[in-house]
């Protein structure tokens, strides 16, 4: 059986009305002292379709307020971007990546899953499938001089919003070979 808080919680993500973030972002100021509201949140985006994006939207909040997640919610968030249904959840979770501390296991495993990202058809999901791929070659630095000549490529093919997320990327690869 489901916990009560758990239900308590699929039905306020429910009530979010898929635009406006002004629910989701009252629903986390309420629950966010509560210990279980994270774990609850994870376990809801891994379970149930109908609020994986609005779940995964109040997980990217939480850690663009600086909070952090355990090793062991990475593992899950990890485990959990290749098998997202909706591009906007697939965006939240990319955009997580570079703000949260990936051991080389986790990033290891992310690498193919985000690396399929890097060509979406969606401008966001694909400049944030660069960055967050940044944060892999930071850990892999053998994939250092593929990931700029992918880069560099991508440069004549992307719109212009992606083009400024990867000339940002193409610069600190650049800083860190002059180290």
């Amino acid at each position: 059986m489901e916990d009560s808080y758990e239900n308590t919680l699929k039905a306020a993500f429910m009530q979010w009305n898929g635009t406006h973030t002004a629910h989701l972002k009252n629903l986390y100021q309420e629950n966010r002292d509560d210990p279980s509201f994270i774990p609850a949140t994870l376990a809801l985006l891994e379970t149930e379709e109908a609020v994986e994006v609005s779940s995964s939207w109040v997980l990217k909040h939480h850690i663009d307020q600086g909070e952090m997640v355990s090793s062991d919610q990475v593992d899950q968030l990890v485990k959990k971007l290749a098998g997202l249904r909706f591009w906007e959840s697939r965006l939240h979770l990319l955009q997580m990546i570079p703000q949260i501390p990936l051991t080389a296991a986790q990033a290891g495993r992310l690498e193919p899953v985000v690396r399929k990202h890097l060509s979406s058809d969606r401008p966001f999901v694909k400049a944030s499938a660069f960055a967050a791929y940044f944060e892999i070659v930071k850990r892999f630095p053998e994939l250092k001089n593929e990931f700029r000549l992918l880069c560099e490529d991508s440069l004549e093919k992307v719109s212009a919003s992606v083009k400024v997320k990867i000339r940002r990327i193409l610069k600190q690869l650049q800083a860190a070979e002059n180290r």
